[in-house]
């Protein structure tokens, strides 16, 4: 495939490249190789199927002319199979989360710092651009691959594909009638929804590239026309971002509040119930292609992204978010969420207990709790302060309005997994000699809030990470 996609670059180019490398595979069939020549670099991408490389052209050249952040276009080859892309380098949203790479927000092109969810609110806006491409005229669907429409017929195989790729690979047991029955409901139940707008299909954060701290849109490919809440569903509910439930009703908010400006037959009451089926069927699909990739074809990232779908699925069945009565989908949910799916692989240790504490600097830092003394102290009074604001003086950091305050810094969430990635050898070490305790203790100013919330958030990651006993003391607001 190499050499193919070189002979085709020397054709057009007239030039050798200086060097050209293939980049990770990801969940699809194509290939991407970036070459660097004489006018710097460009991506030559290779796919046998001429009918999805067809969708793509398409579509991006629809979108450039609809002045969408997209890839340019630069070169299409005779036989169709291989093309030529704008490269727009190797950063992508997922890698900005905090579990992809701590980091404080997006350098913008002039040096400055954009927060992460405000990045993730202009994603949520260029959506909408997405949707209503083409205007009155619409767009041409003609090329679209492989059906033109998410309709009931597209819907049952993305639930099909996750009856068979998953729950038959995993060895999960289901009524297949009670099953079948639930699909169709939750099918019926999204229909009416199916409409003249553009739906991306894999609208998730590894396909939004960022450069010069804005938003650029890949792998669309696969879109059709569909229900206006399939891809914010996705985008909110994509597995491994793992975004905090704040953001998400955050963002899903401020999608309501921009589609209602912008779309004059846009009914927030109906979109707000598309949504829950949307985001159960999206992460039903999502977790076919686990099972298909990860299960059967043994690539170990589908599988790591199993655990935090089943996560999601259970956020829903427990917050009451279900769209409609779909019992054995509720059974299976259940089944799997006390399944070893379920489940991270975390270090374990019977003996080891790590102590999470938030204390004031004002009174002092509390006096260690065995001979040993020790662990890390955490120094939290750089980070926003809740205290200055009038209605959170009487609140601390457990409460749902400063937790809310304080997960919309992404410098806050940056700290957490800075911190986590400090420990971390620490607590392995730990285990691997068997030691009984290590102390991690939070301070800021008063003890009150900014400590408390990263104590409280410490210890739900440390017990996520790993299998070992986890205590929480706040010593100045035990509540």
């Amino acid at each position: 495939m190499e050499e193919i996609v070189k002979k085709y670059f020397r054709e057009w180019k007239k030039e050798e490249p200086v060097r050209m490398g293939l980049l990770p595979a990801s969940g699809s069939h194509r290939k991407y190789y970036r070459i660097c020549y004489s006018e710097g670099f460009i991506l030559g991408v290779y796919n046998e199927s001429e009918e999805e490389n067809a969708a793509y052209i398409s579509f991006a050249r629809q979108f450039r002319q609809e002045r969408l952040p997209v890839p340019e276009l630069c070169h299409v080859c005779d036989d169709k199979r291989v093309y030529f892309v704008e490269d727009l380098g190797d950063v992508t949203l997922f890698s900005l989360l905090p579990h992809g790479m701590a980091y404080p927000g997006i350098r913008q092109a002039d040096g400055r710092y954009a927060s992460l969810f405000g990045l993730y609110r202009h994603v949520i806006r260029c959506l909408l651009d997405f949707q209503t491409a083409g205007g009155t005229k619409g767009l041409d669907y003609s090329h679209v691959y492989p059906v033109e429409s998410f309709d009931r017929t597209a819907m049952l195989w993305d639930l099909e594909h996750f009856k068979y790729f998953f729950l038959k690979l995993s060895g999960i047991g289901f009524s297949e009638t009670a099953l079948q029955r639930d699909f169709e409901r939750l099918a019926d139940l999204l229909v009416p929804e199916t409409s003249h707008c553009f739906m991306y299909r894999d609208f998730q954060s590894r396909n939004i590239m960022i450069r010069d701290g804005k938003p650029w849109f890949i792998d669309f490919q696969g879109g059709r026309r569909g229900p206006l809440a399939y891809d914010v569903a996705s985008l909110l509910f994509d597995a491994k971002a793992d975004l905090p439930d704040e953001w998400r009703s955050a963002l899903l908010d401020y999608y309501v509040e921009e589609a209602s400006s912008h779309m004059v037959s846009f009914d927030a009451k109906v979109f707000r119930t598309s949504f829950s089926a949307c985001v159960l069927m999206r992460i039903l699909q999502a977790m076919g292609t686990y099972g298909l990739r990860g299960l059967y074809e043994r690539k170990s990232l589908f599988l790591k992204s199993i655990p935090f779908a089943i996560r999601n699925l259970a956020h829903i069945v427990d917050n009451g978010l279900m769209p409609c009565a779909l019992p054995e989908i509720e059974r299976l949910v259940s089944k799997l969420r006390d399944s070893h799916w379920a489940s991270f692989e975390r270090p374990s240790s019977d003996r080891l207990t790590l102590k999470v504490g938030s204390f004031s600097y004002k009174q002092g830092l509390p006096a260690p709790e065995n001979e040993h003394g020790g662990g890390f102290v955490f120094d939290c009074r750089f980070l926003p302060n809740p205290g200055r604001k009038e209605e959170y003086k009487n609140l601390t950091g457990r409460s749902p309005e400063v937790k809310a305050f304080l997960s919309l810094y992404p410098e806050v969430s940056g700290f957490l997994q800075n911190c986590l990635q400090l420990v971390r050898p620490a607590v392995l070490r730990y285990i691997e000699r068997d030691f009984e305790s290590l102390s991690l203790l939070f301070g800021c100013t008063g003890g009150q809030h900014r400590s408390v919330y990263c104590a409280e958030e410490m210890a739900r990651l440390l017990r996520e990470n790993f299998d070992v006993e986890v205590e929480l003391r706040h010593w100045v607001h035990p509540e």
